[in-house]
């Protein structure tokens, strides 16, 4: 188990000191471009959102779940139907999911639907089409839990005709069909026009089957599949397979996974297999976007990595720089997924409502995608955000000002202060519901005037925790001062201090407290 730990850099934008020991995990900053993005940021139990730089240069977005936690769940994502595509923020937000990559390579500008497996809740929704059978696979793993890791599997499905006699189906919900092979499609197809999968096949023969029993047959490929019924569709030798089905016969489709390592519950295609059992690809290709899903040997951690690219401060990766990458931070096995204009993280950050893109898609913005991977959380979510003017919740000395002066404001107005060499705190009142792991995340108004290393105080349950904020920059946003353990209970649980070395005044304006474990 090769687990090196992801060394972060630390931005002059925050640092971490003052009264007793710093939070742990604490969050930090790092270095790039957009300087004071946090590097870590907590997104449920179980499932973190890091953002970090590699040798390239690269912007590289992380995904990190711990898959023994009961309430983090995987799930496949989709538009609703296989032959469709959206954006991914659509997707997620379709489901809930707290967080997401882009999936599967496709049958882009036609019918959208992917080449590899979907499967999710243990329901196979499209199977893979030949030469498309490397997965990332994840599975039930007792106490609520899941495991993970790569698989090939296979589409296992039977057509039984009159007689008894069978045929081997080749696709199911596929956007083409093999030569001479079969295809099965059902309501889970969409709206496509199913003439695009025919390939070239100079004959075709489709078959519409009912409650068991033939209800048309027809040369000519139809589109949506009534809920309820199965079509089958074949070519040129697959066609003459079907030639002397008619109206009214008996016919059963059936189709199943097969492979993996057991049953695996939710299932995305990939194409490459990055690493291996800790042992690196050698395959080469030019430097992309890259998208890619890794698992601890144990197969109880995972990773999902989007690495920016076709830009001066992203170029991308090489299939070896990846497969390298994905091992450095603890993969023993890995799988490559769409890269390129596809490559595309989404994540809902604490306190928002819906997920975002955390990314940068090279196309400019996100490109309209098959399916996706992520996850959803059954966590109870609880977030409160406390203005400076919100009643009875805060609370200041006659030395705090108020001002109007900058938009970046957060509600009517804001507190100021001059910095003093003594404690003069401007608290602020939090209703923590239960004992646990929170996301403290406070909002100020920037402007060069103001302090370079403000003091906010986080009273956590090892004691007061100060963390130092460079209130010139990154003003008229949430900015993370960490994840803290507090204490359930009606009481001042983050202040802002007068007490400082650094230049300017102080502001005091709003602060967001989110569970996030």
């Amino acid at each position: 188990m090769r687990r090196p730990t992801l060394a972060v850099l630390l931005s002059a934008s925050i640092a971490f000191v003052g009264l007793g020991a710093a939070p742990a995990p604490a969050v930090a900053v790092a270095v790039g471009p957009d300087v004071g993005t946090l590097a870590t940021t907590a997104l449920a139990p179980g499932l973190s959102l890091s953002n970090t730089t590699a040798t390239g240069p690269n912007r590289v977005n992380i995904l990190a779940a711990n898959l023994a936690e009961p309430t983090l769940k995987p799930k496949y994502l989709n538009p609703g139907t296989v032959g469709a595509t959206a954006t991914l923020t659509s997707q997620a937000n379709r489901v809930g999911a707290i967080a997401a990559v882009n999936g599967d390579f496709f049958d882009i500008g036609v019918t959208g639907a992917p080449r590899g497996i979907g499967l999710d809740n243990g329901t196979l929704l499209n199977g893979p089409a030949a030469g498309w059978n490397n997965v990332a696979a994840l599975y039930a793993n007792g106490a609520g839990g899941s495991r993970g890791g790569l698989a090939q599997i296979f589409l296992d499905a039977r057509v039984t005709l009159p007689g008894g006699r069978q045929l081997t189906a080749t696709n199911l919900n596929s956007p083409n069909i093999a030569a001479n092979g079969i295809g099965v499609y059902n309501s889970l197809w969409g709206d496509e026009a199913r003439s695009q999968v025919l390939d070239g096949a100079t004959r075709s023969r489709e078959i519409e089957i009912t409650a068991g029993r033939v209800s048309k047959v027809s040369t000519t490929a139809g589109g949506k599949v009534a809920a309820g019924s199965v079509v089958v569709l074949g070519v040129n030798a697959g066609a003459d397979a079907l030639a002397g089905v008619v109206v009214g016969d008996s016919v059963t489709v059936n189709y199943t996974p097969r492979g993996g390592d057991g049953a695996a519950q939710v299932a995305i295609g990939g194409n490459l297999v990055l690493v291996r059992d800790g042992v690196v690809t050698t395959e080469s290709h030019p430097r992309n976007p890259r998208t890619a899903v890794g698992f601890s040997a144990d197969g109880l951690k995972m990773w999902m990595v989007v690495v920016d690219g076709r830009a001066t401060n992203s170029v991308g990766m090489t299939y070896v720089e990846l497969a390298n990458y994905m091992k450095s931070i603890g993969a023993d096995d890995a799988i490559n997924l769409d890269g390129g204009g596809s490559s595309t993280m989404v994540a809902r950050m604490p306190g928002d409502t819906s997920v975002s893109v955390r990314n940068t898609p090279s196309d400019g913005a996100q490109r309209l995608v098959p399916n996706g991977i992520g996850f959803v959380s059954t966590a109870q979510a609880w977030s409160s955000t406390v203005d400076n003017t919100t009643a009875g919740r805060f609370t200041a000395s006659a030395s705090w000002g108020t001002s109007t002066y900058s938009s970046q404001r957060y509600g009517t107005d804001y507190r100021f202060a001059d910095p003093v060499l003594s404690s003069d705190v401007a608290w602020y009142k939090v209703n923590i519901p239960t004992t646990a792991s929170y996301e403290v995340s406070v909002w100020y108004a920037a402007d060069p005037g103001y302090n370079d290393a403000t003091p906010f105080i986080v009273a956590s349950t090892s004691g007061n925790q100060t963390v130092r904020v460079n209130q010139r920059a990154n003003g008229g946003r949430w900015v993370s001062l960490g994840v803290f353990a507090l204490t359930a209970g009606d009481e001042n649980k983050v202040g802002v201090s007068r007490w400082t070395s650094g230049t300017g005044y102080v502001v005091a304006d709003a602060v967001r407290v989110t569970r996030v474990g």
